[in-house]
């Protein structure tokens, strides 16, 4: 008889794991232990390093002529957090780092601000724009108070570089230990109903635009980042490191099979014209008009004469012009709220505003006081004194800086009306009556707009906004029946 095999016994002598241990060179990512995340992302230039932990990682081909990069996922209920290491030379000098988590709006288009001012800064603005919609920011300060050379007298310091020659350095000098300075953001959280933080995507199209059809790119991108920028305060010293990140929130699921479901409900929006005629038309949406990025529009556009007339009829479904296209504006101001920044510790004002003097600001203050609500300074001189002088027929204030740009995505045409409607079949197979038949509209065309998941989603949140919408236009002879309807797209 075979003695039966032992089995083997896993037997650590703590002793030994902790003389190890204490001859080990230590761990440089010694805050990691504090982090509940997997994957710890990387980016490092010359005086810098960033490390951003998360749960989730995605590689990420943002252009074609740049390698894929491996960028930390955060979703809406996650934290964006991580640590910056300096440079030891860095460290010891006075100075400030700031660390950014900031979102932005990216929007590139030819047709963007095209009265903008023929200056190169208008030029730069109506060719690329970049709208921050969230900003939070933590400081910390480096280096001590004072500059180390500036408080030591002439004796110290002769006397400290002549004993730094003299003193022999070992063979093996420890290398100093970069400073850890740890980071925690927040996910910002809507302030209202109805917005929702939109999501990392980038849409790239071609096209055409201008009298002579020459191409163009356009552009649409929400991107995030980690923005880490040290500034000396005895040198105009500067270096900053960005850490791209994808924000992806969670969604209900989406089945495929799913989206080539027939809706449930549908909702009849009437179009309409400009005088009397004598038919109607009207284009039946899903309700509600919440559509995925990854399926289509269905749609239906039907007409019926009034009175019934089988002449026109006929004309109208043979002769009618019908398109459906789906538009797309973007409307972006170019102050956004300070309420959805609510951890900024430094202010976004120009050098002019934060140079001037106290009394100087304090009246600019009041001026602006006085326009909105001059009740409120009228027992000041100057108050009084600016509310007198302004006129009763004063204009309105100029509307905020920004960009608003609607385009046509795409657009289906078609030549008439080419089904007539049925009644939906009974379980009995039962004829339909004659009254029926006749509340039956003349025509009906049936279609779809297919969607595309690298477009933008409907995006509404501070100052920045995506809104989509479904224009039906039908044209008859001289007579035109159009509609707009609002759809959301996510």
């Amino acid at each position: 008889m075979l003695p039966t095999p032992r089995r083997p016994r896993l037997h650590v002598d703590t002793d030994e794991a902790r003389a190890d241990a204490a001859s080990s060179t230590p761990f440089s990512r010694g805050a990691q232990d504090k982090f509940s995340h997997f994957h710890t992302s990387v980016f490092r230039s010359n005086q810098l390093e960033i490390q951003v932990h998360s749960s989730t990682v995605r590689s990420s081909h943002k252009h074609t002529y740049e390698p894929s990069k491996t960028l930390p996922v955060f979703g809406d209920h996650d934290k964006v957090e991580g640590a910056v290491l300096l440079d030891p030379q860095l460290s010891v000098t006075p100075g400030r780092l700031l660390v950014t988590f900031e979102g932005a709006f990216v929007y590139l288009s030819p047709d963007v601000l095209e009265d903008a001012d023929e200056t190169s800064a208008g030029r730069a603005s109506r060719d690329k724009y970049r709208h921050l919609f969230f900003a939070s920011t933590v400081s910390f300060q480096t280096g001590d108070g004072g500059s180390p050379r500036a408080s030591m007298s002439l004796r110290e310091a002769i006397t400290n570089s002549v004993r730094s020659k003299r003193t022999v350095s070992p063979p093996e000098t420890p290398v100093t230990a970069r400073p850890h300075l740890p980071f925690s953001f927040e996910i910002p959280r809507p302030g209202r109903q109805g917005e929702e933080l939109p999501p990392t995507c980038c849409n790239v199209s071609l096209g055409v635009v201008g009298v002579r059809g020459r191409s163009c790119v356009e552009r649409a991108e929400v991107e995030y980042k980690i923005v880490t920028v040290w500034e000396g305060v005895d040198s105009d010293d500067r270096a900053r490191l960005d850490a791209p990140i994808i924000y992806q929130p969670d969604t209900d699921f989406q089945s495929l099979d799913g989206l080539y479901l027939e809706p449930e409900s549908w909702l009849e929006i009437p179009l309409r014209s400009d005088r009397p005629i004598p038919f109607k038309c009207a284009i039946t949406l899903p309700d509600p008009p919440t559509f995925p990025r990854s399926g289509y529009i269905p749609f239906f556009v039907v007409f019926t004469t009034k009175p019934r007339s089988p002449t026109l009829a006929r004309e109208i479904a043979a002769d009618a012009t019908i398109a459906i296209s789906l538009l797309r504006q973007v409307t972006v101001l170019s102050r956004p709220s300070p309420l959805y920044s609510p951890n900024v510790a430094y202010s976004s004002a120009s050098s002019d505003d934060s140079d001037a003097p106290p009394m100087t600001t304090k009246r600019r203050l009041l001026r602006r006081r006085g326009k909105s609500s001059p009740s409120l300074v009228s027992d000041l001189k100057s108050g009084s004194r600016l509310y007198n002088a302004a006129p009763l027929n004063k204009p309105l204030p100029p509307i905020p800086h920004g960009v608003s740009d609607t385009r046509s995505l795409q657009t289906d045409v078609c030549i008439g009306f080419p089904k007539r409607p049925r009644n939906p079949s009974t379980s009995h197979h039962r004829h339909p009556s004659l009254e029926e038949h006749s509340s039956l509209p003349d025509g009906l065309y049936k279609g779809k707009l297919r969607l595309e998941k690298t477009m933008l989603p409907s995006i509404d949140w501070a100052g920045l906004g995506v809104k989509y919408f479904i224009e039906v236009s039908v044209l008859f002879g001289q007579d035109e029946l159009r509609a707009r309807i609002p759809v959301r797209i996510f």
